[in-house]
């Protein structure tokens, strides 16, 4: 005959085997976090001339945060430009949604949340580019 003292360990685990399965069967809060969107970054590069300008077009997906910032200048990588973002017709970049006259090489020029749609970015003299000098640029957009 088996004691009391050798069943009391199978007792206990039969017990807590019991217990463990319906302590799960509440019902538990969970918090979701909604998925960040896949963002996209598109480099544009181009020159701009004393009081010149260069645009680029390209398109938001879904409304999301943008951020534009350049990330090469040539020949004087620490020159400020003009950087704006504008909406694009599908010619020409038109009214300014927003601008910095003082963006620098390895900096974020603009950020923001643009609506789905299309847009552009705009690379310009701010004055500070002199006669017969061109500017080489590379500007990043990164986008949803």
């Amino acid at each position: 005959m088996h004691s009391l003292r050798s069943c009391l360990p199978v007792r206990l685990l039969l017990a807590l085997a019991i217990a463990v399965p319906a302590a799960s069967c509440g019902s538990e809060a969970t918090s979701t976090t909604a998925p960040s969107p896949t963002t996209t970054t598109t480099s544009f590069t181009g020159t701009v001339a004393q009081l010149g300008s260069s645009g680029h077009a390209f398109t938001v997906t879904t409304t999301g945060p943008v951020t534009i910032g350049l990330t090469s200048l040539a020949p004087l990588a620490t020159m400020a430009m003009g950087v704006g973002i504008g909406t694009w017709d599908g010619t020409t970049c038109g009214t300014a949604v927003s601008k910095n006259d003082n963006a620098r090489s390895g900096s974020t020029a603009l950020s923001g949340t643009a609506s789905a749609g299309n847009y552009c970015v705009l690379v310009y003299d701010s004055g500070n580019i002199l006669e017969g000098i061109e500017v080489s640029y590379t500007v990043d957009v990164t986008r949803p």
